[in-house]
């Protein structure tokens, strides 16, 4: 898709960088964390589901059987970049249960840079 652009001002100003990943907006940094878990987990399921629906939907038209899927043996590149993925939403998920939360959500954030 072709971008447009145009020739006028804008108004955008840069983010204020802030220190959100330390802040406890629920009141108990663990609870904070759980969330950001449960949220990340929902997204990554979702687009999963998704993304199957379709393939599952090009398998059928095209002859593609379960049985031929279960005994699928995975090449050691695509093992590689699987396990790859696998740490990457391990990663995405599990790494907000990490984080400490001692700031509360109304502490004046430090200015950073």
């Amino acid at each position: 898709m072709a971008e447009t652009k145009f020739n006028r001002p804008t108004f955008a100003v840069k983010a204020i960088p802030s220190d959100v990943n330390n802040a406890s907006f629920l009141g108990n940094p663990v609870l904070d964390n759980l969330v950001s878990v449960v949220v990340a987990l929902g997204t990554e399921v979702w687009a999963t589901k998704r993304r199957m629906k379709v393939m599952e939907s090009l398998l059928v038209k095209k002859g593609i059987t379960p049985d031929m899927i279960e005994k699928y043996v995975p090449s050691a590149d695509e093992a590689a970049a699987w396990e790859k993925d696998r740490n990457r939403f391990i990663e995405m998920t599990f790494n907000a249960l990490g984080n400490e939360g001692y700031l509360s959500a109304s502490a004046p954030f430090p200015k950073r840079g």
